[in-house]
């Protein structure tokens, strides 16, 4: 082989290594210019967000949620405030500030003699949580204990405190069912909201017009920016950014009758319904047993949450929306109304009592009035109740007939009132009677639907709204509790409840006639005599709810009472009384006293104009 031949491959060799060098060299500082782009174009952002956040401290100021007012707020002037706020603080931290789980649990350890908290329980809880994203470990803590932390922050190293408001429910237990209360987010809940806009220290409605409207009470919150060196010391603090407050709500419940209805329960487990007909505007609206929504709004309320809803008493059930019932003699209205608008009977037709009537078959079989009441007309037997005329009635108008009118009346339905959990009624039919029990419909059950007994159940709220459309000559309005919502400075109205029409019922106004001049004899010479003292002429109707329990004292019974005011030319000033009582014995002795003492507080305060009932009452 030639010298030149070797030189020649040795070269080519030579510019064979140097190409791949090349490429190799260039490959990397490729690499390194298109990772240059990636970190100061692509991600700069990110980066540069990351690094100002290596400097800068973000503290949240949660926004006061917008305080809760009676109907009789009024700009310039305000009404009862129901709820509001007070000063407090919060304690938080970022657990990716600390270098290990020891180090944060020695900082948790001795927070935990200052104030009452677990250091193991709550480790457990943050380890749980991001890193990276601020932790409330104490909510509601003093300022004292907020001091003696910032005098000793090489002891308390990474533990923030910013001001949190308080909610404060001025009057406990008295509008628990209406307001419900607020809490902090748990885990599900901020997952279903942070995409809402929702923050995970928040707190957030519960229930009632809290939960209901808490994108109008929560607000906008601030924060404060604190400038830290590399030990996490502050050099410079700033508001970033000021919280706005929520909105402030003014409701339609008055708080005197609210106040009136509550105490006129007094331990009885049971409701008071009052509303407007002519509006759906919810005057009052309490449910005992209650509990008080500010031993529940802590961040350490798990145990009491869990105490509360053990409770066989079920302070948390709101019984107006939330529970139903036989309507017992109540549903009579319904019997009525259903013979009336199908010519089956008219008012002066009438019927004799002797104590029982006998439904005849295979096996005769007995139905009971609570005693005889001799020869009645439909005026006296709404105002009598008595049981006997309405089996006859009941016999002759059918079964299909009164389901029918009680669907047009709503109690099958919700009344879409402005809180959540409400339930409905339930109007059975031969169809649903015989896919649940595989049986047909026997003139027993007609019998007992007739004077609402047997499959019939009824909320509160659902005869309540019932009673305002037979009030108001067969308009129905939704039931609502919030009636305005005001900016937070109360200078601006944000938005006002206009009424709703659910329904207009197609009733003659001779039968409304009728059925209300029985609720008025209810009152003249029945079941609620009591109140026909008053000037204002009220109309009634009491009701005996069979049961399949009893209380220990052997009352298996419950009771009810609907009534309205004025008695006579439906006005916009008519009012809706409803009253229900587990196990009140009788519907006259538990129920109408407790009505008795709400109307008299209505006429008190000025809701009726003056009337002589004597011109108005039936001779």
């Amino acid at each position: 082989m030639s010298q030149t031949s070797l030189k020649a491959r040795m070269l080519e060799a030579f510019r064979k290594r140097m190409l791949m060098f090349i490429i190799g060299v260039s490959s990397v500082f490729a690499i390194l210019a298109l990772q240059l782009i990636n970190l100061q174009i692509v991600q700069g952002n990110e980066y540069s967000l990351r690094a100002t956040r290596n400097m800068e401290n973000n503290i949240p100021i949660p926004a006061p949620r917008g305080e809760i007012y009676d109907r009789h707020f009024q700009k310039g002037v305000s009404g009862t405030v129901i709820v509001s706020n007070r000063p407090s603080f919060n304690l938080t931290t970022i657990p990716e500030s600390f270098k290990s789980d020891d180090e944060l649990l020695g900082v948790l350890t001795r927070l935990s003699a200052v104030i009452e908290i677990n250091p193991v329980e709550l480790l457990a809880e943050i380890k749980k949580s991001n890193a990276w994203e601020r932790f409330l470990l104490k909510d509601d803590v003093p300022f004292d204990v907020v001091e003696k932390i910032a005098s000793h922050r090489n002891v308390f190293q990474n533990i923030h405190w910013e001001d949190a408001p308080i909610r404060v429910y001025n009057y406990g237990e008295l509008f628990a069912h209406s307001i419900g209360y607020t809490g902090s987010l748990n885990k599900e809940e901020y997952n279903s909201l942070k995409n809402q806009g929702y923050k995970y220290y928040q707190n957030i409605g519960k229930a009632g017009v809290e939960k209901q409207y808490d994108r109008h009470l929560r607000g906008e919150d601030g924060f404060i920016r604190r400038i830290v060196d590399v030990n996490n010391r502050t050099e410079d603090e700033e508001v970033g950014q000021t919280p706005f407050g929520g909105n402030n709500i003014v409701l339609t419940i008055d708080y005197d009758i609210q106040q009136t209805a509550f105490d006129a329960l007094g331990d009885n487990y049971g409701t008071v319904v009052v509303i407007k007909p002519s509006t759906g505007e919810v005057i009052a609206m309490v449910s005992k047993p209650g509990y008080d929504p500010n031993a529940i709004i802590s961040k350490d309320n798990s145990k009491t949450i869990r105490d509360l809803n053990a409770d066989p008493k079920k302070p948390f059930l709101n019984r107006s929306i939330q529970s139903r019932y036989p309507p017992a003699s109540t549903f009579k209205l319904v019997t009525a109304i259903a013979a009336l608008e199908t010519e089956k009977t008219h008012a002066d037709k009438s019927h004799y009592c002797s104590g029982k009537y006998t439904l005849q078959g295979y096996v005769d079989h007995d139905f009971y009035c609570f005693k005889p009441h001799g020869t009645l007309d439909l005026y006296w037997a709404i105002g009598k109740s008595c049981s006997v005329y309405f089996y006859n009635l009941g016999m002759s108008v059918g079964p299909s007939n009164m389901m029918k009118y009680a669907d047009y009346l709503g109690l099958s339905e919700i009344t879409g009132i402005d809180i959540p959990g409400e339930i409905s009624g339930f109007v059975p039919s031969q169809r649903w009677k015989l896919k649940t029990f595989g049986q047909p419909w026997f003139d027993g059950d007609t019998i007992n639907m007739s004077i609402g007994q047997g499959f019939l159940a009824a909320t509160p709220i659902g005869l309540a709204n019932m009673l305002c459309g037979i009030v108001n000559n067969g308009i129905v309005y939704k039931p609502y509790l919030v009636k305005q919502i005001y900016s937070p400075d109360n200078r601006t109205v944000i938005s006002e409840t206009k009424r709703e029409k659910l329904r207009e019922v197609p009733l003659s106004p001779t039968t409304l006639e009728i059925v209300k001049q029985g609720m008025r004899d209810t009152v003249i010479g029945g079941s609620g005599q009591s109140m026909n003292r008053y000037k204002v002429a009220i109309g009634g109707k009491t009701g005996t709810a069979q049961t399949r329990s009893n209380r220990k004292d052997n009352i298996s019974q419950h009771a009810w009472f609907v009534g309205f005011a004025p008695y006579g030319e439906q006005t916009d000033d008519s009012i809706v009384v409803t009253v229900f009582i587990e196990y009140g014995q009788w519907g006259a002795v538990a129920a109408v006293p407790v009505a008795d003492k709400i109307f008299g507080k209505l006429i008190q305060q000025g809701y009726f104009k003056t009337q002589d009932k004597e011109n108005i009452s039936r001779k």
